[in-house]
């Protein structure tokens, strides 16, 4: 990184200090169209996951970064042995952190808006771009159906982001590839709550089609407090 990029991304209290989402994750309804989302530079994971993210940052630093919204579609994979998530497609609601993103690899785009709403102990989400509701989200707390192994492993794990991202520089068709590593830098403290999560797609996005009939999926409403900072490894 240069001494830009350091000051941006790793200030000594952490960029992301007070945020909360809801996530979630799924085996995907079709696997070609998976592979087809994946780009070339990473394989396929031995368990194909999708995974849904909107996260509402509350407290972000150094100024001019200012609070927003994102959500997120992530496809598990893996390169060089190591398992982690590709960020197919990020909407923001802030200028600054579509740039910002995208200088790590992120595929950042503004959208018009994201909703991040209590209702009751539910959360509901909703974006919309130019009057069509792109995502949304519905969380209603406790966990109504039994596991799977690797959906309990994912819903016991604390944390929001569930491990590195791997992204290209520049975005989606980048020559280089790299991981993105969310570090803690102070005292954190993550709050999850577990239930299930309702999603609803507009069928013209690429990745609809992921998405299986019947749309109610395990995943976490989650608060956190503390400071996280991006860095940047290159695979080659």
């Amino acid at each position: 990184m240069t001494i830009f990029e350091k000051f941006i991304f790793e200030p000594s209290g952490g960029m992301f200090r007070d945020f909360q989402g809801l996530i979630t994750h799924f085996a995907p309804k079709d696997l070609s169209l998976f592979r087809k989302l994946l780009p070339d530079r990473f394989s396929m994971p031995a368990l194909p996951v999708v995974g849904i993210c909107v996260t509402d940052y509350l407290h972000v630093f150094p100024w001019p970064m200012t609070p927003y919204r994102e959500w997120a579609v992530l496809l598990k994979n893996e390169i060089q042995g190591e398992t982690g998530w590709y960020v197919l497609t990020l909407p923001v609601t802030s200028w600054i952190a579509k740039v910002g993103g995208r200088i790590l690899g992120f595929p950042k785009v503004i959208i018009d808006e994201i909703s991040f709403d209590k209702a009751g102990a539910n959360w509901i989400t909703r974006s919309s771009q130019k009057g069509v509701n792109t995502l949304a989200l519905s969380f209603h707390p406790g966990i109504t159906r039994s596991l799977e192994p690797w959906e309990k492993q994912l819903i016991d794990d604390p944390s929001f982001f569930k491990g590195n991202t791997h992204q290209l520089v520049p975005p989606e068709k980048g020559t280089r590839s790299q991981r993105i590593i969310f570090e803690h830098v102070v005292d954190y403290a993550w709050s999850p709550v577990p239930g299930m999560i309702h999603v609803e797609v507009d069928p013209s996005e690429s990745w609809a089609g992921l998405v299986p009939d019947v749309a109610v999926f395990p995943g976490t409403y989650n608060h956190y407090q503390g400071g996280i900072n991006l860095i940047a490894e290159r695979f080659d």
